[in-house]
């Protein structure tokens, strides 16, 4: 008898949950996670026990700025969610999602300039996503039937590399990227990364050192290239 196919219910929720957010138009304001709420400024002492506080810290993620910002992550949470969601199980993987997604919050609020800079977007949470897939399927390939295939973990490393190179030296604030919430996708990377293991299904396996090592060199190369190009 042949076997059923499992099918990631959550990761297709998520997306489609941003999807309808966009299209619907949800004000940014009412979901967006605002740092000076959370960590508190001169003003107001944080963490404040609010619902607004609590909603943003979760909420976040359903709110993309522009069209650009909802199909780069949504194309992202496709390519890599659904593997995670079946290594995980749906409601662990939701927990896991969600986890992510606070990590990179408090990440990128703790080391923002302006705390009251408002923080949307799904993209921590999907660096969870992608950390956690790294450990997964350290060997696994990208790619469009028929066509060319790239190592995955030439690409999660590659990205990997671009956000610790921004984070130690920030773009102007007044520049295209310097609404990039780097510090955010750090976090989301971290948490996903570290959480996998605990997260994962019995006898599920992780990755080996040797493994890593497309990912690793990737990191290290392409963040002292981009560390050098804004350096001259």
């Amino acid at each position: 008898m042949r076997a059923a196919r499992r099918i990631p219910y959550v990761n297709q929720g998520i997306v489609m949950a941003c999807t309808l957010a966009f299209v619907l138009g949800v004000p940014p304001e009412t979901l967006a996670f605002v740092p000076a709420y959370f960590f508190g400024t001169v003003e107001t002492a944080g963490p404040l026990p609010t619902w607004a506080v609590w909603r943003g810290l979760f909420g976040h993620v359903l709110i993309h700025s522009d069209i650009v910002h909802l199909v780069s992550n949504m194309l992202a949470l496709w390519a890599f969610g659904g593997a995670v969601e079946l290594a995980m199980g749906s409601l662990r993987y939701l927990l896991f999602f969600l986890l992510c997604a606070v990590a990179g919050a408090v990440v990128e609020g703790a080391l923002a300039v302006d705390l009251m800079a408002p923080l949307v977007g799904a993209s921590g949470a999907i660096c969870g996503v992608m950390g956690a897939f790294l450990l997964l399927h350290p060997q696994a390939t990208l790619g469009v039937t028929p066509g060319p295939r790239v190592p995955a973990s030439f690409v999660v490393g590659s990205f990997l590399a671009i956000n610790v190179a921004m984070t130690l030296m920030p773009p102007a604030p007044d520049s295209a990227m310097g609404d990039v919430a780097w510090a955010a996708h750090l976090g989301g990377f971290g948490a996903g990364m570290a959480l996998v293991a605990l997260f994962r299904r019995p006898g599920v396996a992780l990755w080996s050192v040797a493994r890593l090592g497309t990912a690793a060199k990737a990191a290290v190369y392409l963040t002292l290239v981009v560390v050098l190009l804004r350096t001259l």
